[in-house]
């Protein structure tokens, strides 16, 4: 049992999802749904309301109960979505340079002063905890509630900026790949195609260039595949959102660089993507790009606008992507409402 549970956690291995047969997937077989979830960010809830987001994040029980009513509803749904993806920021507490740091001491590159550390050893200890000192416990604390999920709905998680910094390092995503699987792959379902893709890279891959290149190469031969497979639909998932409204609105905290929005969205755009799904501003958003949608949602934790906690249930048909935004509690109250149930009933 607690191998399969682990098992559920790392199913994103070898750039694909062992979760789903390519060879059974790539035939278009009827509508079906899917549970997109974002930012249950344990910790951040009480460092927000503490005006201290860097070091507040020593409890994380409110998060716990959301998460797990998150869990509860999605487990009541009948029919069963064929996934829950997870779309990045898992907990709050950052990687940060303790990971250098222990590379630089592990390897006898010298001590946590030749990274930017203090120099006595009590110090480089403390400096090594700084800010991170929770991380690990709020990872496993998630897993404990995510590996209530019933077991016939895989887990799809994304990276955040909070799961692997937001100048991210090949010893921070290595640590992220090693507890939630890939950073990036993709995996195919009833005949439409899903991408899973690491958008810190977007952001600033300043201390990884050759892992953002990787990436682009990767993601150029995925959209040709695509292609030649002739699927339905092709739907990304990321943690940034490309744009919140507009795909020409100003730099962000919570958006791409214009520097590289244009390009990704051209990309997209080309590639005949239907739709981007994001999370990252704790808020409801989103906007068009010549046909290309891309859908921001609220968190499973903290809010930052007037939205409730939720998660968005998504419903794939041949022809379009639908979508609806629920509260955890009408989701587990009242289930999927007859509209989009009535669109998945095709499918018999």
């Amino acid at each position: 049992m607690a191998a399969a549970a682990a098992d559920a956690f790392l199913r994103a291995r070898g750039r694909t999802l062992t979760a789903f047969r390519p060879d059974a997937e790539y035939q278009w077989k009827g509508p079906f749904y899917f549970i997109q979830g974002a930012d249950p960010q344990f910790g951040l809830m009480k460092s927000w309301a503490r005006g201290d987001t860097e070091n507040g994040d020593d409890e994380w029980g409110e998060e716990i109960k959301l998460t797990e009513q998150a869990v509860q509803a999605i487990n009541k749904l009948n029919p069963k979505p064929k996934f829950f993806v997870l779309c990045g920021d898992l907990v709050h507490g950052m990687p940060g340079q303790w990971l250098q740091a222990l590379a630089a001491l592990s390897c006898g590159c010298g001590t946590l002063s030749s990274v930017g550390f203090f120099v006595h050893r009590e110090e480089e200890q403390e400096t090594i905890q700084k800010g991170t000192r929770w991380k690990k416990n709020q990872e496993q604390d998630l897993k404990d509630v995510l590996k209530n999920t019933d077991q016939d709905i895989p887990l799809v998680f994304v990276s955040g900026n909070h799961d692997i910094g937001n100048t991210p390092t090949k010893e921070a995503i290595d640590d992220y790949c090693k507890n939630w699987g890939d950073d990036y792959f993709s995996f195919w379902v009833g005949g439409v195609f899903f991408l899973v893709l690491n958008s810190q890279l977007y952001c600033d891959s300043s201390k990884c260039p050759e892992l953002r290149q990787a990436q682009d190469a990767w993601l150029d031969d995925q959209l040709a595949a695509a292609a030649n497979q002739k699927c339905k639909h092709i739907i990304v998932f990321q943690h940034i959102p490309l744009f919140l409204s507009k795909p020409d609105e100003d730099n962000d905290y919570f958006n791409l660089d214009k520097s590289v929005r244009q390009e990704i969205m051209e990309k997209f755009h080309k590639a005949g993507i239907t739709a981007v799904f994001s999370g990252h501003y704790h808020r409801n958003a989103g906007g068009s790009y010549k046909g290309l949608e891309m859908v921001v949602s609220s968190a499973i934790g903290c809010q930052l606008g007037q939205d409730t906690h939720g998660l968005r249930v998504v419903v794939v048909t041949e022809e379009k992507v639908v979508h609806r935004y629920y509260s955890l509690t009408e989701l587990g109250s009242h289930g999927i409402d007859k509209e989009l149930l009535d669109m998945l009933a095709k499918q018999k």
